[in-house]
């Protein structure tokens, strides 16, 4: 049997995105090949994904996680980078079909470096892509992966999601995305705890106004702060 490297699991709500306020099972994997600590802002589950543990696809979803998926709670598959694990997701989905007769719904949280597997693509419900800005502190070379990107375009079931924080952040989503569904934009304000989560707030508000782009809060930061596993 196959296993997965788990960081940590746990039962709340979608905090981010177009689902955010579904009630969900995250299963987050250890591991990303981005290291984001730029401007403002850091990654907010970086001290999470840098550990994890083994464990057998038996052991990754039961007792409470799995009622709560069969309930209708949305599997959300998170990281780091979860799609370093593309070849064993595959595997445990097909053994999670295979032995239960029936798979969640199911979200993929992705900074869309990574080529997506036709299989995911196809049965992935949710693809919740955030591509790194300059502002992360990353290379342009190493967070854009225009073949991915277009991949993920392409699906009915993507957004793309993008930390602001500033103007210099907005122009930069304008001017190197083009090529991307303008109406699967979603901004959401930089802030890895509550006081900078407040002071971005505002102006990421009115920029979405003003261009008519969607926008998400962070709903686990407004509830928790920088509480993990909640």
């Amino acid at each position: 049997m196959g296993s997965l490297i788990v960081s940590e699991k746990f039962y709340s709500i979608q905090g981010e995105g177009r689902t955010m306020g579904v009630p969900a099972v995250f299963l987050r994997l250890a591991g990303c090949n981005l290291l984001c600590k730029g401007k403002g802002w850091i990654c907010d589950s970086i001290e999470v994904w840098q550990k994890g543990n083994k464990e057998s696809f038996e052991e990754v979803l039961r007792g409470e996680h799995f009622d709560r998926l069969h309930e209708g709670a949305h599997l959300v598959i998170t990281g780091g980078e979860p799609m370093l694990h593309q070849k064993k997701l595959i595997e445990f989905l097909k053994w999670f079909k295979d032995n239960y007769g029936w798979l969640p719904i199911i979200e993929v949280e992705t900074n869309g470096t990574i080529m997506p597997d036709d299989y995911l693509l196809k049965i992935v419900n949710y693809w919740n892509c955030s591509p790194k800005l300059s502002s992360s502190g990353e290379t342009f070379v190493r967070r854009f992966n225009e073949v991915s990107l277009r991949a993920l375009n392409d699906s009915d079931n993507t957004i793309f999601k993008f930390v602001i924080s500033d103007k210099s952040d907005v122009l930069e989503v304008l001017n190197d995305f083009q090529e991307l569904d303008y109406s699967k934009f979603v901004f959401m304000p930089a802030g890895d705890n509550q006081d900078l989560l407040n002071n971005n707030r505002k102006f990421v508000l009115n920029t979405c106004v003003k261009l008519g782009i969607r926008y998400s809060d962070r709903l686990h930061i407004v509830g928790w702060n920088q509480k993990t596993g909640v």
